[in-house]
């Protein structure tokens, strides 16, 4: 089998990798017509970012191959509170310094996949510069936006409930503090992980009511290896981007088949018919050995 790649086109923006669109795949393919602000956050809990981030980061990139003007954002100030997605326990807090420290060589590991130099570079930014600068008075005007019925009603802290373990106020406004990046960056659209889309939402509902602005909203799929196993620190499965050659390319063999098909979809330029065809070979019983060597050759090579 031939295999070709493609540049960045508003098809694969919009669909490829893409989980759901908010308020519609339709009306962002509308605005689209002019320069988009986008961004994504990044909270430097681990010094790595690894090939699960290659989702986002490739998203961004297509992004700015079209020319838009796309925020990589280092979330400083959120990774001191902590993101309480999908944990069944509080996070352990960690400090500014540790974050910092952990954030220093975020932009050259994601210039793997970004340009932050020459025509349309993405910018950095740290959300400390606006959330540390936050009063009293504005964090109450804030919360004033949203219900303590619509935080609390999220999946984990349920389930912490039923379990009676602590839910902290400093989680429950978590989600605020993010949607404040929005409104401080006067985004058009945020992209992230689909862990993250109760998150992302709130900050289309606060800009809705503090600036009258529609955010638009881009979900992506997680990477899952091994069922359904998220790719992350926390699972202790991570590959990092700056892996040395061979040692990423034998930790991509040792992934589970059914990372092969997402992998071409997700991290690859790889046509996407062809990445059906490939969907299509391995459900009908061919080996899939041969298919992961080329994702592992691919990714490398981007890399």
């Amino acid at each position: 089998m031939l295999y070709s790649i493609q540049m960045a086109t508003i098809q694969d923006l919009l669909t490829r990798g893409v989980e759901k669109i908010y308020p519609s795949r339709e009306e962002l393919e509308r605005a689209l017509k002019k320069k988009l602000r986008v961004y994504q956050g990044f909270d430097p809990t681990s010094p790595q970012l690894h090939i699960g981030h290659m989702v986002g980061l490739r998203k961004l990139k297509q992004w700015q191959d079209l020319g838009h003007e796309v925020i990589f954002l280092i979330g400083d100030y959120t990774a001191t509170i902590g993101d309480p997605t999908g944990k069944d326990t509080t996070r352990v807090p960690i400090t500014h310094d540790q974050v910092l420290k952990n954030a220093n060589t975020y932009k050259e590991q994601a210039s793997r996949i970004l340009k932050f130099d020459g025509e349309n570079p993405v910018k950095m930014m740290f959300n400390s510069q606006w959330l540390g600068k936050l009063s009293a008075s504005e964090l109450l005007k804030l919360s004033g936006s949203v219900t303590h019925g619509q935080l609390i009603e999220r999946d984990m802290f349920q389930n912490r409930i039923k379990k009676n373990k602590d839910v902290y106020l400093s989680e429950l406004l978590y989600p605020l503090m993010q949607a404040y990046d929005s409104l401080s960056m006067d985004v058009d659209v945020e992209v992230g992980g689909s862990d993250q889309t109760f998150n992302m939402l709130m900050g289309r509902k606060l800009m809705r009511n503090v600036t009258k602005k529609e955010k638009f909203v881009m979900t992506l799929p997680l990477l899952t290896v091994d069922g359904k196993k998220k790719m992350g620190k926390s699972e202790g499965n991570t590959i990092g981007i700056t892996d040395e050659p061979s040692d990423l390319y034998a930790k991509i063999m040792a992934l589970g088949d059914d990372v092969i098909t997402k992998g071409f979809e997700y991290l690859t330029d790889i046509e996407i018919s062809e990445v059906n065809q490939i969907r299509e070979d391995l459900k009908g019983g061919k080996n899939p050995i041969s298919y992961k060597k080329i994702l592992a050759f691919e990714i490398v090579k981007q890399l």
